[in-house]
């Protein structure tokens, strides 16, 4: 007989819990019965029977205790589990918990104003960035925190999930200039709360509130920190709450690729330059709008110049800054400088590990130096750190066609295929997007699906040249070279000029005897 499983089983049945509980309760109405009965002349054979059939129930709760469950539905029979792969869970879970790994879940906005996600999303990512300088603590990074925005796993869940010890949670309520926000750490392995507070003030105060937070996470958690650890705590990107507001607005359209909202996201980057000149997180994101912008939309040599002044202006302020490395890498890659720009990533890697945007601009130096196979491996890990940055589900597709993989090739398409939809649901206006889930439909012979897809995105954005040059991309894929040339003309005169790429671009091979397509390249 293993005692231990059957010890365990008990547990998991809530049976010591059951009969605990029922002794109590039993003890109760024998003392209440014992007050009451004397009081109304009952006869005294009546409080031997009540304590008879007390006894006699004891038995028959442990045995309901042991069979059935009481649950949200009502009661319901408990299912049989193999008790020693319930144990090796168990421990398992108790071996992860001996860390001290804590998630920062995404603070949920409950602000009235529909434009308040980067706020909260920001706020996340603050408190985030304060705590991962701390050695003792295990911190997940800001893209497994972001996974779990719309999670509906319980706490305990969750944590076992995330293998974490502590969750933070926490909801933030902004209404022009006032602000509230409401935290509460939770113990994961004990199922308890550690502490709840709640913060009221103005925007202006959202600095003193983050390092509140997370000083108190560290009193909690009663974490030792080097003189180094209590500096990097307290330090702030910038003390100018309107600076800090404009930074957050301008990393909403950073990543969607639109000329539009490049240039929007360009605006208020400069808006945070100029309210605080020193601000190096402003800095660095500025470097990354004109580099995709150079790179995406317009060869205007000024955006490649403004990229590369940011990034160097971002490392002065603050020389460990990833994201600076990382937006200097894609200037460098823009400049045909591939050299440089895999030193510049590879720094920016060096320093935040996490860093999706430097694994993606190596990725794609290791397809111009012609190596696939790594490039394959970077591109795969931007899609683990960052689920909603899509562009790797292409260059996948371009990299497994390259290699001949077909096995990996259809997979990964299969599983873009998968997130798109979901994608688009989240974020309906990406352009691009739309674009690219075209392009899988298609590899997947949903044509009729894959020409709706198109028509959205170029309907969203039908003057912008990267848009339409896609489009021409795709129509000639499918052999519509009408439609074709028509996009491509329309790319050219908004402004796309990446004439070598577009004269060798294989998804334009139909195109290379039409003598439109000859005429438009003339002197190109």
């Amino acid at each position: 007989m293993n005692v231990k499983k059957y010890i365990s089983e008990l547990k998991r049945r809530k049976v010591f819990r059951s009969a605990i509980s029922y002794l109590v309760i039993a003890w109760l109405i024998a003392q209440v019965f014992s007050v009451v009965l004397p009081a109304f002349n009952a006869p005294n054979n009546f409080m031997k029977t009540l304590i008879f059939i007390l006894i006699i129930g004891f038995p028959i709760s442990l045995v309901f205790a042991w069979v059935y469950e009481l649950s949200p539905k009502g009661i319901k029979k408990i299912q049989k589990v193999d008790s020693e792969k319930l144990i090796a869970k168990q421990s398992a879970y108790q071996l992860n918990n001996d860390n001290k790994k804590l998630v920062v879940l995404p603070f949920q906005n409950i602000s009235a104003e529909n434009d308040s996600n980067y706020f909260s999303d920001g706020l996340t990512e603050e408190i985030i960035i304060r705590l991962s300088g701390i050695k003792e603590l295990d911190i997940a990074s800001r893209s497994t925190s972001m996974r779990y925005r719309d999670s509906e796993l319980d706490i305990v869940s969750l944590g076992r999930e995330l293998k974490a010890r502590y969750l933070l949670q926490g909801t933030v309520r902004k209404h022009k200039d006032d602000l509230r926000i409401s935290t509460e750490l939770i113990d994961v392995e004990k199922d308890v709360e550690l502490w709840a507070e709640i913060y009221r003030g103005k925007i202006a105060d959202v600095f003193g509130i983050q390092e509140k937070v997370s000083k108190k996470i560290v009193k909690s958690l009663q974490l030792k920190l080097s003189s180094k650890e209590k500096v990097a705590l307290s330090k702030r990107a910038t003390i100018n709450s309107e600076a800090y507001d404009a930074n957050l607005r301008a990393r909403e359209f950073l990543f969607s690729y639109t000329k539009s909202y490049l240039l929007l996201a360009i605006d208020l980057f400069q808006k945070a330059i100029d309210l605080d000149p020193k601000y190096a997180t402003a800095y660095a994101g500025m470097a990354e709008a004109c580099a995709l912008l150079y790179e995406t939309h317009d060869k205007n040599l000024k955006w490649i110049k403004k990229a590369e002044e940011a990034s160097l202006k971002a490392l002065i302020y603050d020389s460990a800054s990833s994201e600076a490395y990382s937006a200097l890498g894609l200037v460098y890659y823009n400049k045909n400088s591939p050299k440089e720009a895999l030193i510049a990533a590879e720094k920016a890697i060096s320093f935040d590990p996490d860093n999706f945007f430097a694994y993606w601009v190596r990725g794609r130096l290791y397809r111009v130096m012609g190596k696939d196979a790594e490039a394959a491996i970077d591109f795969k890990k931007v899609l683990e750190l960052n689920g909603d940055f899509h562009s790797p589900y292409g260059d996948l597709q371009m990299a497994y066609k390259t290699l001949h993989d077909e096995q990996n090739l259809q997979d990964i398409i299969e599983k873009a295929a998968l997130f798109y939809p979901s994608y688009l649901l989240r974020h309906p206006d990406d352009s691009r997007a739309h674009q690219f889930y075209a392009f899988t439909l298609k590899r997947l012979g949903r044509l009729e699906e894959a020409k709706k897809e198109m028509r959205k995105g170029i309907a969203q954005n039908p003057n912008d040249p990267i848009i339409t040059y896609n489009a021409a991309c795709f129509y000639a894929l499918i052999d519509n070279k009408k439609a074709a040339i028509k996009n491509l003309k329309k790319a050219m005169e908004n402004g796309f000029e990446n004439y070598d790429y577009l004269k060798h671009d294989p998804d334009l091979d139909c195109l290379q005897k039409e003598k439109e397509f000859i005429a438009l390249m003339q002197g190109k």
